[in-house]
């Protein structure tokens, strides 16, 4: 059992199928994991990397259209399935294996790999107001928010580089609000870029 298609889950199922192993790959999401809901344009810092079946990825600095097309490539010319729109919700040891209940089913596996990244469920603040349609946890496209004052909440490398896609469309007036006194957490090209806005 893989849980999980972003790019861990991917690999992982393309070595699965590379060894003829009986796996199951699931996604509660789409194809390609945080990546796939990265904002449009955005640049992916990655390392080349050997992917099974495929062979060598040589991208260090990638738009995340042209990686997403990469992967879909990748996807059509080995014929990998995915079960997607399945959420794990337990996962339980059996004698010498697990019982993994999804969304959708029941399945019996040896192993489990959960390759779940780190933003498949985002962490909510839990605060008032939190559900409204105008909250969001992912920006798709930044000019959906031109004009407008947005708040971005947090102080990653996602949480920077989102307050800064927004600043840079015409009109538009962000702040960002971090429970530290400095983006620690955050890779300086994002640091830098902040501050120049």
């Amino acid at each position: 059992m893989i849980v999980g298609a972003g790019p861990a889950g991917f690999a992982a199922s393309l070595g699965a199928l590379s060894h003829k192993l009986k796996f199951v790959t699931l996604e509660q999401d789409s194809f390609g994991g945080t990546v796939g809901h990265f904002p449009r344009g955005k640049l992916v810092m990655t390392a080349p990397a050997m992917l099974p079946l495929i062979g060598r990825m040589q991208f260090r600095e990638v738009s995340k259209e042209t990686l997403m097309a990469f992967w879909h490539d990748a996807l059509k010319k080995t014929g990998l399935k995915i079960r997607y729109g399945e959420r794990v919700e337990t996962v339980a040891r059996q004698g010498a294996g697990f019982v993994v209940k999804s969304s959708g089913a029941s399945y019996q596996a040896r192993s489990v790999l959960l390759a779940i990244g780190r933003r498949g469920t985002p962490r909510k603040l839990e605060v008032p107001g939190e559900e409204q349609s105008k909250v969001v946890y992912r920006l798709i496209d930044p000019e959906q928010y031109r004009g407008q004052h947005v708040v971005v909440v947090g102080g990653g490398d996602s949480a920077l580089e989102a307050a800064a896609s927004i600043a840079e469309e015409p009109g538009t007036s962000v702040t960002l609000s971090y429970r530290s006194e400095a983006f620690g957490r955050a890779k300086q090209k994002n640091r830098i870029r902040v501050d120049a806005a």
